[in-house]
């Protein structure tokens, strides 16, 4: 079987974040230059939604630092995960000598897939923190709907990923269907095999539990976990 090549990083994707948070920077510097007397006097510091109530005197680098803090989190945490991703593709074969050819392949597809979907994901959810974040820190009041429209634009944005990586995994079993001799394939907390119909499996060992994720189910006991945590953590963030 041909080696499978390394996992390329979606730099155009992390390097349009750089772009964003260079015109958060830019218009927070305009805020305060042409507005100095309608901004607000303190920048909430992020605390209060916390159960703190300490906010900083208005400055320069005070806003600049909390309207850009969402998109530089989201850039080292995108930029870290697929610079693990491509690493780990580029030696599948070497660290998993005792898997097959179709078990390798798969394996370098779904990389390929989480790696495809982590650049546009993270760039959305950055230009949404960062454009909350202005409208947060910008002079005149923020309504509780539009509050709304921004944690509902994560939950959305988050479900879209979730649709994209269940799709991209459909394809590959389509591509690289599983044999009778791969059928169980143990990839650490993930496993997928279309032709097993539990959602809940017990490997080998019998000491562990996994669900696959190649059943239905599965896919909407991680929406019930996941979406939920996502939209407070996006009110947090929108609050501070």
């Amino acid at each position: 079987m041909k080696p499978l090549g390394k996992i390329a990083v979606p730099w155009a994707w992390h390097l349009g974040i750089v772009g964003i948070i260079i015109f958060d920077v830019v218009a927070a510097i305009t805020m305060l230059t042409l507005m100095p007397n309608s901004m607000p006097a303190r920048v909430n510091s992020g605390l209060v939604a916390l159960g703190g109530s300490y906010a900083p005197p208005m400055s320069q680098e005070s806003l600049i630092a909390k309207v850009i803090a969402g998109a530089v989190l989201i850039l080292v945490i995108s930029v870290g995960i697929s610079m693990l991703i491509s690493e780990q593709s580029k030696s599948l074969a070497a660290d998993h000598p005792e898997a097959s050819a179709v078990q390798i392949a798969r394996r370098w597809a779904s990389l390929n897939n989480i790696q495809s979907c982590i650049g546009w994901f993270s760039f959305f959810l950055a230009a949404i923190l960062s454009i909350s974040s202005l409208r947060l820190n910008s002079p005149g009041m923020t309504s509780n709907f539009e509050m709304a429209a921004y944690v509902i634009a994560v939950i959305v944005l988050a479900w879209t990923l979730m649709v994209s990586l269940r799709r991209g995994q459909l394809i590959i079993d389509r591509a690289i269907p599983v044999g009778e001799d791969d059928s169980e394939l143990k990839w650490g907390i993930i496993y997928h095999d279309a032709s097993d119909k539990r959602i809940f499996v017990e490997l080998d060992d019998g000491y562990t539990t996994v669900v696959n994720m190649a059943r239905g189910g599965a896919w909407v006991l991680l929406a019930v976990m996941v979406l939920p945590a996502i939209a407070i953590v996006g009110w947090v963030l929108l609050e501070s």
